[in-house]
């Protein structure tokens, strides 16, 4: 116990590096020892006075991670550990917990209601490797054609409301260390009955006849208040971070509403003709001003909730093709990856639906993708790249999460992204 004494006396005199150094040494020598808690919660400690916020997050995890899956016993250092990831997590917000690379699972709210143990199933995520989850704060189109329940997963007067199970999932997440993103799709809220007064229509491209589409307007001004309310209420859940999901059709070019229109020509001038057909001559100019009009909710909504948690993490999902095919993505989809790092936001890239499973191939498509976003990539704490597992049922999952882990593209790049099930269309 030598070791420990001496680390002690240099942890006293401000010797912090020594300090640290005489720990490391104790830690990785004595396994089993009875003060291995001790050492690690010094340890933790000494990195946190020299400055190194990274190390001191890594070990505070290590050592809760040795807790049980309950609340750890109050006085142990697991419990000291857990309080001060809390306030880092509170003090510092998402910044802290983005020093080091994240792991993160995406899963449906549809999938968390088949995990009989989500406390138990968590801390096995966690001892996987998976650092932080993302989590659909609310029923998906997929879910209600067939025949699913529509609605949150969350407590709101403003949606109907499915089972409120993010107040377990957050708790037991943060027990662990991890951090938890809602993910919440904006342009096809399959999670409530919508205003028709929000709808947009599409042109027929033959005979111009317009259609109703089952999308919102994002841009309609009172949609965007009652959104800003209902993240009001997700924020109270405690989450450390918001992805706004991408759509999951094309088409985003040729939709309108009177409203949007109205916005548009304020800016530009008439664009449709007295028949009132579509954007025709202008379709680059409005799908531009359209994705950067909603891009800048996106911003504001960022900094509406910042007022209550400052640094509040929110994130913009786009599909690969902004990444491989902008023109396109822009045209269909409304994703523009320069227009959304230009507004500090983070961008989550999912995979492509039918992409291999096999790891060199994830190795050289997330490159591919790397080297693209190269030019606009700025800060890559920023920047979140997904890859599909092929995991049938949530015991399974951890298996699959450990065995990408262990390979080259689970151990090195920016944020990591694991979907399970088909990715999106």
């Amino acid at each position: 116990m030598r070791l420990l004494e001496s680390a002690y006396r240099a942890f006293a005199q401000e010797r912090y590096p020594l300090a640290s150094a005489l720990l490391q040494r104790f830690v990785d020598s004595n396994p089993n020892s009875h003060r291995l808690k001790e050492a690690r919660w010094w340890l933790a400690r000494s990195y946190e006075e020299r400055g190194d916020l990274p190390a001191a997050l890594s070990v505070y995890r290590a050592l809760v991670g040795e807790a049980p899956r309950s609340t750890p016993l109050a006085g142990s250092y697991e419990y000291y550990a857990l309080n001060r990831l809390d306030e880092f997590r509170r003090s510092f917000g998402p910044s802290s917990l983005l020093e080091r690379r994240q792991i993160a699972l995406w899963l449906t709210g549809a999938d968390w209601l088949t995990i009989p143990d989500v406390g138990l199933w968590i801390a096995q995520l966690a001892d996987a490797g998976v650092t932080s989850l993302i989590v659909e704060a609310g029923s998906s189109s997929h879910q209600t054609m067939q025949s699913g329940p529509m609605g949150v997963y969350f407590k709101t007067s403003k949606a109907p409301v499915i089972e409120d199970f993010f107040t377990v999932i957050v708790p037991a997440a943060h027990a662990k260390g991890m951090a938890v993103l809602a993910s919440l799709n904006l342009h096809e809220p399959a999670w409530m009955t919508a205003n028709s007064e929000w709808g947009i229509v599409m042109a027929n491209r033959t005979d111009q006849v317009f259609l109703p589409v089952g999308h919102i307007d994002v841009l309609h001004p009172d949609y965007q208040r009652f959104v800003g309310k209902l993240a009001q209420d997700l924020l109270r859940t405690d989450i450390d971070g918001l992805v706004v999901g991408p759509r999951r059709t094309k088409g985003f070019a040729e939709e309108w509403s009177p409203t949007s229109r109205r916005m548009f020509e304020g800016q530009f001038g008439p664009s449709f003709d007295s028949q009132d057909h579509s954007v025709s001559p202008d379709a680059w100019r409005w799908a531009g001003w359209k994705t950067r009009t909603y891009l800048e909710f996106v911003a504001r909504l960022t900094q509406q909730l910042r007022q209550t948690r400052p640094g509040f993490l929110v994130a913009v999902a786009v599909h690969e093709r902004a990444v491989l095919s902008p023109a396109d993505a822009l045209t269909e989809y409304g994703e523009d990856v320069f227009e959304t790092k230009q507004r500090g936001l983070h961008l989550v890239v999912q995979p492509e639906p039918g992409m291999s499973e096999r790891s060199d191939e994830q190795v050289a498509r997330l490159e591919t993708i790397r080297q693209r976003l190269a030019p606009t990539a700025g800060d890559e704490r920023q920047l979140w790249l997904g890859i599909t597992l092929g995991a049938a049922d949530p015991s399974s999952l951890v298996t699959a999460v450990r065995a990408i882990l262990a390979t080259k593209v689970g151990q090195v790049g920016p944020h990591l992204l694991l979907m399970n099930g088909p990715a999106i269309p």
